[in-house]
């Protein structure tokens, strides 16, 4: 075909045709993504979008190559004339290469700088979004229906469409004139490949109920796009060592070979060899090797797709996990850990449980997420569920009821895989194993609930949560075996249990005092079994001493008619005591001792008393004459004394040292020593 302008002309109206559809397409299919809040449509309109920097780049080149052609025609007219031979227009000559110069301009440096920038974009734009687009492939479950009638219509147009337009403009690049539409081709045929990836994303969900298309269309997208940068920025840097001809122009860097190839099918084996002939600059495919690998690539193919195909004839089940294998439906047995031969695919299929493997299930609070000590008063959980218990020491009349947050982990194994499988078989959801695990949680929860609502704060919070553990355990299980789970479980715990953060500080009060007043009864406790062994040596003596007290108290009380029993039973308490030991049987003896003490003594002067007066009968005188000698002996104890010779007895004494109390008499005294003689 001939380079003119009329050519151009129609690339560059081809190329503005192109931006319009493309945009119209990616705007409806952001829309829908917005609006019916599916991110993998909002996702695949990113991607359409950044096409429109290619379309608009193919427009002004094609445009001012039409403005060269025009130049040129203008420039060939003017040579040809009379007027090129005066000497008043040797300079226009020049002046006709402006829109040759501005095109030359743009294809050294415009198109490979927006080859960059697009490049760029695409990578850019597909880190910016990765992490989002994980998380929500990554997610338990989604959130929201999605309108999968809008997305497959709104999917099957865009795919129809970009597919059709893209064909066009690929037929149309197969003319060297219009070779750059080669980009606008694989820009248009991304458009097809995002509509036929919603359809099938959503067709996967209707059909299949499975949604894992949904979860992983917009990090399939973001992949695609990191490769199409990646792809660019690439040729960009290939495009720099390429070997050139005069006046051959090179192909941009945002004219993706990959997509070229989805928008021209029927041409693949020639469009890898024009993408590796024009790569190395000579004519590779008419090489023996190439030429070799030509002829031989569909056995190879072939044997690739039968090799992949005998693989899914073996699965490895870890030794954690034991497998059910489904036979066109049916079940057909289990198969222990290691590697597994069956049919290959569709016939036979091994579904993998973690049967050997501790499952958990949470019920309640969920577990600390943070490091940081945890604290009644701190918030140290993503959410508190809070059950309804026993108030602080009530009792079976009490109507009060209390709130506390608690964690009760379940452990359970999978012991029965077909009743495991057959178990929310027919759940609406695509996801079936959270189905089951959220039908357990829910049974174990109406469980715990029930179990705990009939315990008291105390008992919680206190030593008796493995008793009230051991209860869950016994009420799970059984619950479990009535609908025919095919889990054991193997542990039930309660931990984590804490008052709503906002009463802490009073339940903490309550605690404080309930522990000081416990360990005021500990300590009564410890000086009563002190006391009880230190005065009767044996705590268990202690008591039945005590017992033995109260039974001789009740006859004392019963007057004379108990008095002989009594008399008995003061007798069999006494002899407890002696028998104890300790400080009461000692005071006991010491008693007994200082009541026949006393009684011998008083014996002893009431027998001196009876010889005295004997004696005083017999010979009072005398008797009185004994008994002042004694005194006055007692009274001149330590002093004077001097003995003279019988013959002219005189006796002489100080009467000053003489005690008169001790004597029983006063005697005389006078100032002169001769009268004390």
């Amino acid at each position: 075909m001939t380079a003119d302008h009329l050519s151009y002309q129609r690339a560059t109206t081809v190329s503005v045709l192109g931006l319009c559809i493309q945009g119209v397409l990616a705007t409806v299919v952001l829309l829908y993504g917005i609006f019916g809040q599916d991110p993998g449509a909002t996702q695949a309109a990113y991607a359409m979008y950044l096409g429109l920097p290619i379309w608009f780049s193919l427009g002004l080149v094609f445009q001012q190559h039409k403005q060269e052609r025009l130049e040129a025609l203008e420039a060939e007219a003017f040579r040809a004339s009379e007027s090129a031979q005066a000497s008043a227009f040797e300079g226009i000559a020049q002046d006709q290469t402006v829109q040759a110069n501005r095109l030359a301009w743009m294809h050294k440096w415009f198109l490979p700088v927006m080859g960059v920038v697009v490049g760029g974009a695409y990578i850019a734009l597909g880190l910016w979004t990765w992490n989002k687009s994980r998380t929500f492939g990554e997610a338990a479950e989604m959130t929201g229906a999605p309108s999968s009638g809008w997305a497959i219509a709104i999917g099957v147009g865009v795919a129809v469409l970009g597919f059709i337009f893209a064909r066009f403009v690929a037929g149309m690049a197969k003319q060297k004139v219009w070779s750059l539409l080669h980009a606008g081709a694989a820009a248009a045929v991304l458009c097809s490949l995002a509509g036929v990836a919603l359809v099938a994303a959503h067709f996967v969900f209707v059909a299949l109920k499975a949604d894992w298309g949904l979860r992983y269309m917009p990090l399939a997208m973001n992949v695609l796009m990191l490769a199409l940068g990646a792809e660019m920025l690439l040729h960009f840097v290939l495009n720099l060592y390429r070997p050139r001809r005069a006046g051959e122009y090179l192909r941009p860097a945002f004219d993706s070979r990959v997509l070229a190839f989805a928008a021209a099918p029927d041409r693949l084996a020639a469009s890898l060899s024009d993408a590796v002939n024009y790569q190395f600059g000579f004519n590779v495919s008419s090489t023996w090797f190439y030429r070799l690998l030509s002829r031989s690539v569909v056995p190879l193919v072939a044997l690739v797709v039968l090799t992949l195909w005998m693989l899914t004839a073996f699965v490895v089940v870890r030794p954690d996990q034991r497998g059910l294998v489904l036979r066109n439906g049916e079940f057909a047995g289990e198969v222990a850990p290691g590697l597994v031969f069956k049919k290959p695919w569709p016939f036979d299929e091994v579904l993998v449980y973690p049967a050997a493997s501790k499952n958990e299930l949470i019920v309640g609070t969920t577990r600390p997420e943070k490091d940081e000590p945890i604290l009644w008063t701190n918030q140290h959980s993503g959410e508190e569920v809070m059950m309804v218990v026993q108030p602080w020491g009530g009792t079976e009349t009490a109507r009060d009821l209390a709130l506390l947050a608690v964690e009760v982990p379940i452990h359970y194994t999978i012991i029965d895989l077909k009743a495991y499988r057959l178990l929310a078989q027919d759940a609406a959801g695509t996801d079936t194993e959270k189905t089951r695990r959220d039908l357990l949680t829910g049974v174990a929860s109406s469980v715990v609930i029930k179990h705990l609502g009939t315990y008291r704060v105390d008992h919680l919070l206190g030593d008796r949560r493995a008793a009230i553990a051991d209860d869950l355990k016994t009420g799970i299980q059984g619950a479990f075996d009535a609908m025919s789970a095919g889990v054991k479980v193997s542990f039930v715990g309660v931990s984590g249990v804490h008052p709503k953060q906002d009463v802490a500080p009073a339940f903490e009060r309550v605690v404080s005092a309930d522990q000081n007043r416990q360990a005021e009864i500990e300590r009564a406790r410890r000086e009563e079994i002190g006391t009880l062994a230190r005065v009767a040596g044996d705590v268990d003596r202690a008591r039945e001493i005590g017992r033995a007290l109260d039974e001789l108290r009740a006859l004392r009380n019963a007057g004379d008619a108990k008095a002989q029993e009594a008399d008995q039973k003061e007798a069999e308490v006494m002899a407890l005591i002696e028998q104890a030991g300790g400080t009461a049987a000692s005071r006991l003896a010491n008693a007994k001792a200082e009541r026949w003490e006393r009684s011998i003594g008083e014996r002893a002067k009431a027998v001196r008393i009876a010889g005295q007066l004997a004696s005083y009968r017999a010979a009072p005188d005398a008797y009185r004459s004994g008994l002042f000698l004694d005194a006055l002996r007692e009274a001149l104890r330590g002093a004077k004394v001097y003995v003279t010779p019988f013959n002219g007895i005189e006796i002489q004494g100080n009467f000053e040292d003489i005690q008169p109390d001790v004597s029983g008499f006063k005697p005389t005294t006078s100032t002169s020593d001769e009268n004390n003689k």
